[in-house]
């Protein structure tokens, strides 16, 4: 596998893992309304992070330095990760006036939330790593979180041992 599939993937991950703090804090900034609420903040959010990814992907693709395959294998999960989070903010409708009337607004919806994801992560990152972030029914969010930390942890070393690899592969005196 080339550094910039490997690469491709640790984005993807990480659009997962950056997202979610910085999700479940504004979920929660009124009032907690549950677990759905604050899996599909984080999901919507994290779709948005994804589509933007896919788009750098369709940039390396064209370069030459991605293959197809990996680009296939991102729109299902695109598409499953916005069904998923649109459905699940189904459960918590009407709820107060919470959630959108149609999907548009919906995914517009995602990428403002995917700014404020990013904007408040520093602030919920400490919260996050000692736990005060999450609520009692949010358990199944945390053990994803940190399976995620995990998988981008392992890509990273992946990446950087693939990269040193590729250096060592390289002739030290290129011809002029």
């Amino acid at each position: 596998m080339e550094s910039k599939t490997v690469l491709y993937w640790l984005l993807i991950t990480l659009s997962f893992a950056l997202t979610q703090p910085g999700a479940i804090t504004f979920a929660n900034w009124d009032a907690p309304y549950g677990f759905y609420k604050d899996l599909s903040v984080w999901l919507s959010c994290a779709g948005a992070a994804l589509v933007l990814v896919f788009i750098y992907g369709l940039h390396l693709w064209r370069r030459g330095e991605l293959g197809v395959p990996s680009l296939i294998a991102t729109v299902p999960l695109i598409a499953g990760t916005f069904w998923l989070a649109y459905w699940t903010e189904g459960f918590i409708r009407g709820e107060m006036g919470y959630g959108t009337t149609g999907i548009a607004g919906f995914i517009v919806g995602a990428f403002i939330g995917l700014l404020l994801s990013l904007l408040l992560l520093p602030m919920a990152l400490p919260r996050a790593l000692t736990g005060e972030l999450y609520y009692p029914y949010d358990g199944p969010l945390v053990l994803a979180w940190y399976f995620l930390l995990g998988v981008a942890v392992l890509l990273s070393v992946a990446l950087y041992l693939q990269k040193k690899r590729e250096k060592l592969r390289e002739p030290d005196n290129p011809a002029p």
